[in-house]
């Protein structure tokens, strides 16, 4: 496994999305290699595909990162079957990964999609921004740890926008391609392959998932204007008197 081109641009983890899509492809016709993460799937080897172009891969040259507005970051069409997954990459080795990114409330899914989801989302931001003022809580607490992760209508619509920021869309669209599994780059670089091509399947991953994501709202993507939309996620940090109140959750 070759290691990290220092010279690349990104964070570790879209570098190493650059770096195992090349490993993979370069190991696309080990059948050894394959099996023990896609199990008998992957029993002919596989086609890696671009996200972004719709084609095969022809050689490790061609291979980029995916397009911002695409949710996964590498198609495979498993030859046995012609079954094809739609994978993001998740990268545990360095910072937690990304679901949500800086994602203001007046940002278009949530006066639209997850519209819906908002009152609920509002008790996790009041009772951060209460906790964040009487310096009960750093910039970052885990979702579990919220007194809101006991409400069982806040833990629905929570899971119900991770689950739209994993798999479906962006703050502003719907991708083009959403997502039906997860590709994990654990810290030891193995990797493990998470089938999500269900809503049952979906529902497990995120049940095992939600008590540790990791919940902040910050300056970072706000918006230039500001309105009467973004005020009930928004308070003055202590230190820098920014106004924060993009939602940001990791894995």
């Amino acid at each position: 496994m070759e290691t990290q081109d220092k010279n690349e641009k990104g964070n570790h983890g879209e570098k190493d999305e650059i770096l195992y899509k090349k490993y993979i492809f370069e190991n696309r016709a080990n059948i050894d290699f394959l099996t023990n993460i896609f199990d008998t799937s992957a029993c002919d080897g596989i086609e890696i595909i671009n996200p972004n172009t719709k084609t095969p891969y022809n050689s490790i040259e061609q291979i980029k990162k995916a397009s911002r507005v695409s949710k996964p970051d590498i198609i495979i069409l498993f030859k046995d079957t012609n079954v094809i997954r739609y994978c993001s990459i998740k990268s545990l080795r360095g910072a937690k990964p990304s679901i949500v990114n800086h994602t203001p409330r007046s940002a278009k899914v949530f006066q639209t999609t997850l519209h819906h989801c908002l009152l609920d989302i509002d008790k996790i931001a009041k009772e951060y921004n209460d906790k964040r003022k009487e310096r009960k809580i750093g910039e970052d607490i885990a979702f579990g740890k919220l007194q809101s992760f006991n409400d069982e209508n806040v833990r629905i619509n929570f899971i119900e926008m991770i689950s739209y920021f994993l798999f479906t869309g962006t703050g502003s669209r719907i991708s083009p391609n959403e997502c039906d599994s997860i590709l994990v780059i654990n810290k030891d670089g193995s990797i493990t392959f998470i089938d999500c091509d269900t809503d049952e399947k979906k529902k497990n991953y995120l049940d095992s998932i939600i008590h540790n994501c990791i919940i902040s709202f910050r300056n970072k993507g706000m918006p230039t204007k500001m309105n009467d939309v973004c005020i009930p996620w928004i308070y003055t940090n202590e230190i820098t008197g920014k106004l924060c109140g993009s939602i940001h959750v990791r894995l």
